[in-house]
């Protein structure tokens, strides 16, 4: 017997807004651990579309540069992805340049992250060498698969 059935793709979910507040359309919705944004207008205690794919245009912090690949958090006391982890959530991973000047950035989100820390004795003698290790999108980035 199944332990799971599949119910849909989950490029799209359907969000019951428990949080107090109407979420319009095009609004970032941020889950424990990554970010959504809503597809449709979502009033306070009603269900609504929230993508969790796809390639986004969002507001940025300024004065810090993004690469392609950088991975991003939203930062929700501001409403702006940003490379500072502590205290934000995983919004998703940069897919074009922006310069420090700008405002938005172009961020690829459904894409998870983990960020992995390893310490390995490659010497012998006690001292070590950290290596951080990200699982981000790189596969999905190589293989041009951004959209």
């Amino acid at each position: 017997m199944r332990q799971a059935m599949p119910v849909q793709e989950g490029k799209i979910i359907d969000f019951l807004n428990s949080t107090g507040a109407d979420i319009p359309v095009g609004n970032v919705v941020v889950f424990a651990n990554f970010c959504g944004v809503a597809e449709v207008d979502i009033p306070a205690g009603k269900s609504g579309a929230v993508a969790l794919h796809g390639v986004w245009e969002v507001p940025a912090v300024t004065g810090a540069a993004f690469s392609v690949g950088d991975i991003v958090y939203w930062k929700l006391s501001s409403s702006y992805v940003t490379k500072t982890p502590t205290d934000n959530t995983i919004f998703g991973v940069v897919v074009e340049p922006k310069t420090a000047s700008a405002a938005v950035a172009r961020v690829k989100i459904g894409v998870l992250t983990a960020d992995i820390s390893v310490t390995e004795n490659v010497i012998g003698d006690g001292n070590s060498i950290d290596y951080a290790l990200a699982a981000d999108a790189a596969a999905d980035l190589a293989s041009g698969d951004v959209g």
